[in-house]
């Protein structure tokens, strides 16, 4: 299974979300984080805590490097360059799922929509060529908050496709490229169950 992420937006939890997806899987399957972002974020990870290998590719041809690591791993979580570019096209056109992280503002949710057309163009080239690709938005560093709701109702008026799982705005997950994965039951644990479940079943649809 191979996972991206994807957004124009700065500070949406891109990279963070990444890692926790991965941290979260690599418990029960083998994981593979690769780091297709110039900004190396990555590579802040301590793999001896996360328990994840860190890969890096942020040239051309990155389609070779994803089928490389498909062959090798269960599941492959991807984190784009946060700009539209050849390179980020080609990795999300090697996805099985794109995720769009999005905060509750109104300026997270118009890039939102924005990376959402360049998904559509996707996976209409990859429908002709009988290999769907699917894709959702989902709310990060949400709150319980009237707001949140707000905003939330605006995607699902807009026809976009958005994961009923989110993610909080919780310290836990900040600190997780240094500290590890975040204690089993707490409320970030689950949040990320909660996702990962959600994402793997609409894999499977």
């Amino acid at each position: 299974m191979i996972v991206s992420l994807y957004s124009t937006k700065g500070g949406c939890g891109k990279s963070t979300l990444a890692v926790c997806l991965a941290a979260y899987w690599s418990q029960s399957r083998k994981t593979a984080l690769l780091d297709a972002d110039p900004q190396a974020s990555l590579a802040l990870c301590r793999e001896e805590v996360l328990h994840v290998p860190v890969f890096e590719d942020t040239g051309k041809g990155i389609g070779k490097t994803i089928a490389k690591l498909a062959a090798e791993y269960e599941v492959v979580v991807i984190d784009t360059a946060g700009y539209r570019r050849r390179k980020n096209t080609e990795a999300l056109a090697h996805s099985d799922f794109v995720l769009v992280p999005c905060k509750p503002s109104p300026f997270d949710v118009r890039e939102a929509l924005a990376a959402v057309e360049l998904l559509r163009e996707i996976a209409g080239d990859r429908q002709r060529k009988g290999a769907p690709l699917r894709y959702a938005v989902v709310l990060t560093m949400a709150q319980r908050t009237a707001v949140s709701a707000q905003f939330r109702e605006q995607l699902e008026r807009s026809g976009v496709p958005f994961m009923s799982a989110q993610i909080g705005q919780r310290v836990a997950f900040v600190e997780v490229p240094g500290a590890g994965f975040p204690a089993a039951g707490s409320v970030a644990a689950l949040e990320v169950e909660l996702l990962a479940k959600e994402l793997k079943r609409r894999v499977k649809s």
